[in-house]
């Protein structure tokens, strides 16, 4: 990946570091689908804890297990209005069923340094390719040697195998296989915006990081592009080797500062 797509700013909710949910937690859509379901958008964070701890709205068992719930949905996501990608998350996340469980995938991917750095191996696999835990922790050994220990290893894999299951990389419940996820324009939209946050420009946007999360030819993201345009997501225009791509009102002028701030 080119040098300005190591810019992830923490200013506006993106996470960097050795730490990862993915040593004890999938990417937990069911449990975030519940809370977008159950919490107001426009309440604060602490709305959020509340609901999951005092509430009880997963339906946990005990205090121990909520406190752990809410602490890991708010490492993955944020859960706070006032973190941008939570609040870009929010914004899509009402307009696109369909596409609700690669839109949690971008943002668990924007704050989840490992699951970043291992979702492209995946990505290599062929559709229909035969892919189990084990493999998984042979590419993070390989990746990460010494990080793990074994139990640690073994446990990552599985939660890395299932989140992308809930994604659509993968698809089985015990013999899993690569699968194409479901990209609708309003998910393309999402990760063409994570790419403007992180700083990219024009016709880069439309092959980034975020978009070869996607899983489609070029041709395919750039036809979504036009279409989350015609939709009214963002403003889309392309005139030979030119394009320009931008998202009218969406963004507060402090996020457009910060999304630049490495140009």
């Amino acid at each position: 990946m080119d040098g300005v797509q190591s810019y992830f700013p923490l200013a506006l909710g993106f996470r960097n570091g050795a730490s990862s949910v993915h040593t004890s937690r999938t990417m937990m859509f069911e449990e975030l689908s519940i809370v977008m379901e159950k919490v107001n958008p426009n309440a604060g964070a602490d709305v959020y804890g509340a609901a999951i701890v005092d509430d009880n709205i997963l339906g946990k068992p005990t205090q121990t297990t909520r406190q752990r719930s809410a602490k890991r949905l708010s490492e993955l996501y944020a859960t706070d209005p006032s973190c941008t990608v939570f609040r870009l998350l929010r914004h899509f996340w009402n307009a696109d069923s369909a596409g609700r469980p690669m839109l949690a995938f971008l943002v668990a991917v924007a704050r989840d340094p490992l699951l970043r750095d291992m979702t492209p191996t995946i990505l290599l696999e062929p559709s229909g390719q035969d892919v189990n835990a084990r493999e998984i922790a042979v590419w993070l050994r390989e990746k990460f040697p010494g990080r793990y220990r074994d139990t640690t290893l073994k446990s990552t894999s599985q939660n890395l195998a299932s989140t992308w299951t809930q994604a659509g990389i993968l698809t089985g419940k015990i013999k899993k296989q690569r699968a194409r996820p479901v990209v609708t324009p309003v998910v393309a939209a999402f990760a063409v915006l994570l790419g403007y946050l992180c700083g990219l420009r024009g016709k880069m946007l439309l092959d980034s990081l975020w978009t070869r999360m996607l899983d489609r030819p070029s041709s395919d993201v750039t036809d979504l592009v036009a279409e989350a345009s015609r939709q009214g997501w963002l403003n889309y225009k392309a005139a030979g080797s030119v394009v320009e791509i931008t998202f009218p009102g969406l963004l507060r002028s402090q996020e457009e500062r910060a999304a630049y701030e490495q140009d």
